[in-house]
Order: structure tokens, then C-alpha cells, then sequence
């Protein structure tokens, strides 16, 4: 089983990369082999996007930037699970980690990770856990990912700490830690809630009508997704009433 930390801290020791370390320790504790694999933003070179939309329009292959990019979509694909990890900057992700999720926007357009499943992990010193949180999980789901756990630090200073409080915390990461390791283990397809199965529908409808020669259009007719009868990224067995609504809500909302 091989893991990707994606860690999105300028500070390459920081409390953030501490916690993916927890985390790797929990996992070798189980039965299954797992390699770790770590790529840190602040070391990776990944150009600041320019916002040309060269790659929503004519495909990712002709951004302009030239960079680490399409090696790091690479790692994500061989992954068998990713982690995204950042510290909460100003109520958001950090910079880099945002740079970086702005440097995959094409893949809200044409999702490519559906059935992947990841984990994030947000450090911070006082608050914004559960709203990065969101942000973050929000984000990759776009892309495709399963958010299957997530977990949140705080890092108090060191007049502060508590022991008692840091081993609460301490639990709390491992049993988000053993859910993120049962839900990778199980390879039953993991059923859409109603707001996937109508962005589903959402996007086929609007990508049917793009422009044939646009990447969009080739993207969602290679994948088969603009037949009528296809309503999910991948194969999962969806009730017919939900189907039903989320195609109804749908023609309503077009």
C-alpha cells in the first residue's frame, strides 16, 4: 500500500509535517506493508498560476507553465491513498497548498480522481480547524477524491500545553487515523451522497454542449459520461428514486 502526503507548510519540520509522521507511525503499526511518500510544497516547483485558462479551455498539456505539475498529478494517480495537509493561514489553507490547488483547477472540470480516497490534516495554533477543513475537503472533492478522515491540531505554546489535552488530541488522531486505514482496505465503491449524484448530472448537462474540440467535451465523451443513461463518475449501485430526483433537480435548476 503505498500513501502521499501532500504537505502544503512553508516550514518543511514544521507541526503539520509532525502530524503526517503520527500518522505514518500509526499506520506501520498495522499488518498490511504501507510506504509513505512525501512531497513538500515549499520544495516542489510549482509555478504560481497566471490564470490564462489555457488549461480549461485547450487541456492541461498546453499550460504555459512548465513545471512539476504533471509529475505530481503522476504521483497522485500511482497513490493508493493521498493525504493533503496545511496549517490554517488567516482562516485558509496556506499559500502554497492554495497555489497548488489552483494549479489543478482543470480537474474540477474533468475530475480524474473519482474513487481515490484521501485524507486531510490541518495544523493551527489557535482556531480555523473545522472551517479549512471544509475548505480543503471541498477542494479535492471537486477534483474527485473521497474525503474519508480528517484531522485537526491544535498547537498551543508551550506555556500552555496541556498533557491531558494533547493525549485527547492524540486519540483523536489515530481513530481518524484506523478509519482512514479500514476505508482504504475496502475496496466496496463508496456510494454518492445526492449532492455528487446531482453535480453528476450538472456537469454532464453542461459539458454535453461544449464545444466538441474543447477539452471539456473530449474529456467526458472519452469517459463515456455524456450517455443519458450513465449518472456517476464510476460504476456504484445508486437507488432509482435518488437517481430519479437528482436528474428532476437537474432539468429544474437548468
Amino acid at each position: 500500500m503505498k500513501i502521499l502526503a501532500i504537505v502544503g507548510s512553508p516550514r518543511t519540520n514544521g507541526n503539520t509535517y509532525k502530524i503526517i509522521k503520527k500518522i505514518e507511525q500509526r499506520f506501520s503499526e498495522k499488518k498490511n506493508t504501507v510506504e509513505f511518500e512525501y512531497v513538500q510544497l515549499s520544495k516542489t516547483k510549482i509555478e504560481t498560476c497566471k490564470g490564462c485558462y489555457v488549461c480549461l479551455a485547450k487541456g492541461e498539456e498546453n499550460c504555459p507553465l512548465k513545471d512539476d505539475r504533471e509529475n505530481l498529478e503522476l504521483k497522485m494517480k500511482k497513490a493508493d491513498a493521498v493525504i493533503f495537509a496545511s496549517p490554517v493561514y488567516t482562516y485558509n489553507v496556506s499559500w502554497i497548498m492554495k497555489n497548488f490547488l489552483d494549479r489543478f483547477a482543470f480537474r474540477c472540470h474533468r475530475p480524474d480522481f473519482h474513487g481515490k480516497k484521501a485524507m486531510v490534516v490541518i495544523s493551527t495554533g489557535a482556531v480555523g480547524l473545522g472551517f479549512v477543513e471544509f475548505v480543503l475537503s471541498f477542494m479535492i472533492g471537486a477534483m474527485g477524491f473521497i474525503t474519508c478522515a480528517k484531522a485537526g491540531l491544535t498547537y498551543a505554546p508551550l506555556h500552555e500545553i496541556d498533557e491531558k489535552k494533547t493525549m485527547k488530541e492524540t486519540r483523536k488522531l489515530n481513530k481518524q487515523v484506523d478509519l482512514f486505514y479500514s476505508k482504504i482496505i475496502d475496496k466496496t465503491p463508496i456510494k454518492p451522497s445526492f449532492i455528487k449524484l446531482l453535480t453528476f448530472k450538472m456537469q454532464q448537462k453542461a459539458f454535453s454542449k461544449a464545444p466538441p474540440n474543447s477539452a471539456d467535451f473530449k474529456f467526458w465523451k472519452d469517459n463515456g459520461w455524456l450517455e443519458k443513461k450513465e449518472y456517476y463518475y464510476y460504476k456504484v449501485h445508486v437507488g432509482k428514486i435518488k437517481k430519479l430526483i437528482a436528474s428532476l433537480v437537474c432539468k429544474i435548476m437548468a
